[in-house]
């Protein structure tokens, strides 16, 4: 059953949507990708360190995935009680994989020296970064439930 749930959370998250639409804007409109990577004038030194932006926020939902399993003793005993903690778990993890997976499609422009100037690159980095931001707010958006469960558990 478990096993199950984890390809669940994989396949049905707004995360594997934003691939398949990366996959999508690939296969359909690669041609109006490259003329918009053609079009674009930004200055070297700011497509030089924008490669960090995925890797930052991969930082800080790492930060926060340990934040929100790892808290206070008192509140990892309330988690840990809980009956649906693993699937809070699996959740986590499967955040993990996607943001490792996001930061690596962002290096891929960087690492072939292509950058963001070709369709391919530039769909990646913007697929990246959306997938980033979503897996963000997922964690953002877990954390302040898990925080109001655990305030409500410790009110009673």
């Amino acid at each position: 059953m478990r096993a199950l749930y984890v390809l669940q959370v994989l396949f049905v998250s707004v995360e594997a949507l934003i691939i398949l639409l990366g996959i999508l804007t690939w296969t359909y409109l690669r041609i109006e990708i490259q003329v918009l990577a053609n079009s674009l004038s930004i200055e070297a030194e700011i497509l030089k360190w924008s490669i960090l932006l995925p890797i930052i926020i991969a930082g800080w939902i790492v930060r926060e995935t340990r934040a929100l399993l790892q808290q206070d003793t008192e509140t990892v005993q309330i988690l840990t009680g809980w009956p649906d903690y693993w699937k809070l778990k699996i959740h986590t993890w499967v955040s993990l994989v996607y943001s490792l997976l996001f930061v690596c499609m962002s290096v891929v422009p960087w690492l072939t020296q292509t950058g963001i100037r070709t369709a391919s690159g530039l769909l990646l980095f913007l697929t990246s970064i959306a997938g980033q931001i979503s897996v963000a707010i997922s964690i953002y958006a877990a954390s302040m439930r898990v925080n109001e469960i655990i305030a409500l558990v410790k009110a009673k």
